[in-house]
């Protein structure tokens, strides 16, 4: 028989209780693909509600001459007929709060691109999630 899902709030109160945990780090933060994936997890959970589809790549790179902390990138083949999700980020952060937010920013992205079929601007949609994210205890950059 399969296990039933926990009530929303309480998702929230998990996800904020191990963003508050992980918030302690305040030193300079260097980004692992195992914290991506983590993290991930825990914010698709309480926010998406596990609805959200992975990345299909995820780069660690410098992005300072682009001048932002992170970014999606979409690559479609019309004659196929297939979407790629990649994630882009920086190699260190000023702290794992900056790296959380950024990596929930991104997810937001993904979210409007993969699950709305939206542009992936900062719009209505894209502000609609400021609200949960704060329950959740992110400050979405």
């Amino acid at each position: 028989m399969p296990k039933e899902p926990k009530p929303k709030s309480v998702r929230y109160a998990t996800l904020k209780k191990r963003v508050k945990a992980e918030y302690e780090h305040t030193r300079q933060y260097k980004t692992t693909y195992k914290d991506i994936k983590k993290v991930f997890s825990w914010i698709n959970d309480a926010v998406f509600d596990g609805k959200l589809a992975p990345f299909n790549e995820i780069t660690i790179k410098d992005l300072r001459p682009i001048k932002c902390f992170g970014q999606v990138t979409q690559w479609e083949w019309k004659r196929k007929g297939t979407q790629s999700f990649h994630l882009e980020m920086c190699e260190k952060y000023s702290n794992k709060k900056e790296f959380i937010s950024t990596l929930a920013h991104e997810m937001v992205h993904l979210y409007q691109m993969r699950n709305a079929g939206d542009s992936g601007n900062h719009n209505k949609l894209f502000y609609s999630f400021k609200a949960p994210m704060k329950r959740a205890g992110i400050d979405m950059i």
